[in-house]
């Protein structure tokens, strides 16, 4: 009798158990565990649209745990991704290249930001009391870049010879993108290349020469996000939704100028003022081969690059 109790309580409990979880909360119920993902960007509204996808939590609808990290520059980022402290990082299109003909092994997966005519989120600038005009005021002197032999360099010498000035005259030195401003002011450098928010927030500092971006092209793919071919090959189920969330934020970035902007005031520390009036980039929505060739031509032109790299190189798409 006390066996045939206690087997009936047994069967009961576990009864029980199972109305518990058919009929708990959805709060209650066991969720699906979520891929954790790091990602290392920069500071800067051009590679902004990693933070739409975590703060809509649209990273976690694709079951991606995105853990993001703000980084100096490409270079540094790319660097991270290379010896596996992040898994996914932001850089432009020259560096990832110069990479690959050192036999490192990295890909883009999506674009971050397009840069078209008119485009003003990254400007030369020089301080407000300079007395430097022109490109050719410039020959001779010190340019503060975010990264050596970065897309920020490339953009300064094709800006140059493209106005006027001579690029083989300029001396580069890395300066962090948000201490351009009062690098410029103590005129520690000649001409700095601050982008958004910071060429509105140091508007006080510094005074605009034109926008950098132009010298390479009318159009092109201003810096995308990368992973090592390993990473790719090993999580590309991952990666293929990483993708789908970045293009649904990038989406949500481009046709949500005023929500956007709220978001880059208070994660990157921003006045609300600054936020209302920057100039905003064009977040990229797919990998276009086109829109990344004009920065290897200009890249080889200049001697970052110092043999042609096939843009197929560059490219990693989903498996079908």
């Amino acid at each position: 009798m006390l066996v045939a109790r206690l087997l009936r309580g047994v069967r009961l409990a576990a009864a029980l158990a199972i109305v518990a979880v058919l009929f708990a909360p959805p709060a209650l119920q066991a969720q699906p565990a979520l891929t954790i993902v790091t990602v290392g960007t920069l500071s800067s509204d051009n590679s902004a649209a990693v933070y739409y996808a975590q703060e809509l939590g649209i990273f976690k609808k694709y079951g991606i745990d995105a853990q993001i990290s703000a980084l100096a520059s490409g270079p540094v980022t790319a660097a991270a991704v290379t010896g596996g402290a992040l898994d996914i990082g932001v850089a432009n299109v020259a560096t990832i290249a110069v990479a690959r003909t050192r036999g490192v092994q990295l890909k883009f997966l999506f674009p971050a930001s397009i840069a078209s005519d008119g485009t003003l989120t990254d400007q030369i600038a020089v301080a407000k009391d300079s007395t430097v005009r022109t490109a050719a005021d410039l020959n001779g002197k010190t340019i503060g870049v975010n990264g050596l032999r970065d897309l920020q360099q490339l953009c300064a010498m094709s800006w140059m010879d493209k106005h006027g000035g001579d690029s083989k005259t300029l001396h580069f030195i890395e300066i962090p993108i948000p201490q351009m401003g009062t690098a410029l002011s103590l005129h520690r450098i000649d001409a700095g290349m601050p982008v958004e928010p910071f060429v509105t927030a140091q508007k006080d500092l510094i005074r605009s020469l034109g926008t950098v971006l132009d010298g390479v092209g009318p159009r092109y793919m201003v810096i995308g996000y990368l992973a090592t071919d390993t990473w790719l090959a090993t999580h590309a189920d991952v990666a293929a939704r990483f993708v789908r969330a970045m293009r649904e934020a990038s989406q949500w970035g481009n046709t949500h100028r005023t929500e956007s902007a709220a978001m880059i005031e208070r994660i990157m520390h921003v006045d609300p003022a600054v936020g209302a009036t920057m100039n905003r980039a064009t977040y990229g929505t797919d990998l276009d081969p086109v829109l990344m060739q004009p920065v290897l031509d200009a890249a080889l032109k200049y001697g970052i690059l110092d043999r042609p790299v096939p843009v197929s190189d560059l490219i990693w798409r989903a498996p079908k």
